[in-house]
Order: C-alpha cells, then structure tokens, then sequence
C-alpha cells in the first residue's frame, strides 16, 4: 500500500476512534441539576446562610458547587428518571487542606417513602492525608427508584464519627461539587 493510503486510513482509524470515545464518555443525560434548582431544595439546615453557590478550582478543575460552610443538612425532592443515578464530586476548598483537623463526613441518605436510608458515607481529611485533595468524584446507582419522587439528603458533618462526639470544625470547607440526577 502506498503512504498517503495508509496515511489516509490511519487518520479514519483516530478519527473512529475519537468519536467512539467522545460518545462513550457523553453517555449521560442531566435530568436535574441540583445547582440550578438549589432555591427548590426543601430543607437547608442550620439556614440557608450555610450555604453559597460558588465555583471552586481544586488543583487544576474547576466546576459550580454548594460550599456548606460548616456542619450541614441539605434536601431535594426529585422524580428519578429511568436508569437514574446521581452524580456529584466531593471536595475541601484548598484553603483546608493545611488546616490541622480531623476531615468532613459526607452522607448522603435516600427517602423513599419511608424513614431516609444511608446510601454513601465518605470522609476526606485533606490535611491528614493527601490523597484527599481535589475531587472525588462519585456515581451513586438510584435506577431501582425509576419513576419514584425521593428525598435526596445531602449532609456535611464536621468530624467522623466517635465515642464522646467530636466537634473539630477546622479547615471545614465542605464542597459539593456539580451535584445532579442523571439518565446513563
């Protein structure tokens, strides 16, 4: 074969292939994104002043998120779409991460109707260990609510959990980070 034809077919070969990957990886369509409906959310705890909507970079991606600027309690009534799943990415704001403390406890619980079940539970604690900076993202399957409104509860905790109760608030910039109900 001469060179411009396999130059040709090489090129149709990065081509097919770019396009398989960018389909791939676009896979998801945003049924609800939490950001724009975050005046709809039906609990804000302590108060809505908890909360900011604010762009935050960490390391070198940026995205919108909820910055929950201590311990915290967030909840959304959505319809969850067929093959649903709701995706978010978990972050401390750069500033904590040299912040001598013990981490955030993120929860997310599910309300299906009956009393709210816990369906993540994570703790980053960027200071104590590295691997915690930047975002984290997650993917948490819902599709067996197909159809069903839910109560989605977003908490933020300012320690893990422990026997007395500990309350270390230092470097607790919780981030949620482009939260929204997806279709895969």
């Amino acid at each position: 074969m001469k060179r411009p034809a396999l130059l040709l077919i090489g090129v149709l070969v990065i081509l097919l292939l770019g396009w398989w990957l960018f389909r791939s990886g676009g896979g998801e369509t945003v049924a609800v994104n939490l950001i724009d409906q975050f005046a709809t959310a039906t609990d804000k705890r302590p108060s809505a002043d908890t909360f900011e909507i604010v762009q935050a970079k960490l390391g070198e991606k940026t995205m919108p998120a909820i910055f929950a600027k201590g311990p915290s309690r967030l909840v959304y009534e959505v319809t969850v779409p067929e093959k649903g799943a709701l995706k978010f990415s978990l972050g401390i704001k750069e500033e904590g991460w040299t912040v001598e403390g013990d981490g955030v406890l993120f929860r997310v619980l599910l309300g299906a109707g009956g009393p709210a079940e816990e369906i993540m539970n994570v703790i980053l604690n960027p200071f104590g260990n590295p691997g915690d900076r930047g975002w984290h993202d997650m993917t948490l399957d819902l599709s067996e609510y197909a159809g069903e409104k839910v109560e989605l509860f977003f908490n933020t905790n300012s320690s893990g959990p422990s026997r007395p109760p500990k309350d270390d608030r230092n470097g607790d910039f919780a981030l949620w980070g482009a939260p929204r109900v997806v279709t895969e």
